[in-house]
This record gives structure tokens, C-alpha cells and sequence, in this order.
């Protein structure tokens, strides 16, 4: 029942945290808290990890790919700035908080991905592929997580992101698909902090 009921209670926390609005850095306090509280949820997921576990990168970069493919399509590539942009302001706001320059970093790099991936992949992936099977483990698990990170057509590339996440969680184990999501969110973090 826990492996249902913590992956329903932190996506519904991700969305009301998303509509309710809080000033910056009330939001960046009360994500770091939340994602913090999640991280015992970590003793509900399998920490295996495959010997071929190098070959994820190849595999995430080929998702990529497909992901920035999805991004050319004019109205997703438009979603996909627009949420971009979003996010540059949040983090350069956040910055300006107290601890804001630590706590922004602490959350893109290690509290998302290993919460995340824990989450999403971990136990809500298990919980369904169990009930339902893998096809359906794949769609869910990654159709909530596009739904947590991206609004309307933004969140397709995102989809694509997290398909090729669930596919590495499978094949190559948790702490891969941590590592991946780490790599993918330091990209884009070092991006946004560094445009062209």
C-alpha cells in the first residue's frame, strides 16, 4: 500500500506546489523540504545495478535525440522555450535567497534525481509494471513524470526523456537511471545558467 500511496501523495505535492504560486523563495524552501521528506521512500526501491551499466549513455544520449527531434516540432519547440525560460528565472530568482545559490544546486543535482528516479521509476515503474505490465510501467511512470516537469505540448520531449530513464532504470538498474538524471539535469542546469 506505502509503494502506491508515496508516489500519488508526491506527485500531488509536485502539482499543488506548482499551482499554489509561493513567492520564490518560500517555493525553493518548501521544495527542498518536500524533496527531502521523500528520501526514506528510497528503502521501498531495488538499489541493483547492472555490470553493462556504462551502455546507458549511449542508450539516454539515442533518447536525446528523440527527445530534441520532438522539440523541432514548431509548437512543442515553442512549449519547450517557454518552460526553459521559466526555469532560468526561477533559478536566477532563487539564487538571490538566503542559501538560495546552494539550495537551487542541491535540488537540480542531487535531490531531484535521486528522489525522482526513486519515485518515479523505483516504485510507481514496480508498482504498475506488477499490476499491469511493462508496456503500461513505461507509459504511466513516464506520462506523470512529463505531467510533474512540463505543461501542455512542453512536456513531450520530456516524456521522451523519461520513456529512455524508464527503459535505463529496467535494463541497467536504479542508481543508472539516478546517474543519468543527474548528468541530464547538470546539462541543462549549466545551460540555463550559461546562455548562448
Amino acid at each position: 500500500m506505502r509503494r502506491v500511496v508515496i508516489p500519488a501523495l508526491f506527485i500531488a505535492l509536485a502539482v499543488a506546489m506548482a499551482l499554489a504560486k509561493f513567492p520564490i523563495c518560500s517555493h525553493l524552501y518548501l521544495s527542498t523540504l518536500a524533496y527531502a521528506a521523500f528520501l526514506p521512500a528510497g528503502r521501498l526501491a531495488k538499489w541493483r545495478i547492472s555490470k553493462y551499466f556504462p551502455l546507458a549513455f549511449p542508450v539516454y544520449f539515442l533518447t536525446l535525440l528523440a527527445a530534441g527531434a520532438a522539440s523541432l516540432i514548431p509548437p512543442v519547440g515553442a512549449e519547450v522555450e517557454k518552460v526553459r525560460e521559466a526555469q532560468g528565472k526561477f533559478f536566477h530568482k532563487a539564487a538571490t535567497c538566503q542559501l538560495g545559490e546552494t539550495l537551487v544546486a542541491v535540488n537540480v543535482l542531487v535531490l531531484a534525481p535521486l528522489v525522482e528516479e526513486i519515485i518515479f521509476r523505483g516504485i510507481l515503474f514496480e508498482v504498475v509494471r506488477e499490476r499491469a505490465g511493462v508496456a503500461a510501467a513505461y507509459l504511466i511512470s513516464s506520462a506523470l513524470f512529463a505531467v510533474v516537469h512540463g505543461v501542455g505540448l512542453g512536456a513531450v520531449p520530456i516524456f521522451i526523456a523519461a520513456l529512455g530513464l524508464a527503459f535505463i532504470y529496467q535494463k541497467f538498474g536504479l542508481p543508472t537511471a539516478v546517474l543519468i538524471h543527474f548528468f541530464q539535469n547538470a546539462v541543462a542546469f549549466w545551460i540555463i545558467q550559461n546562455p548562448l
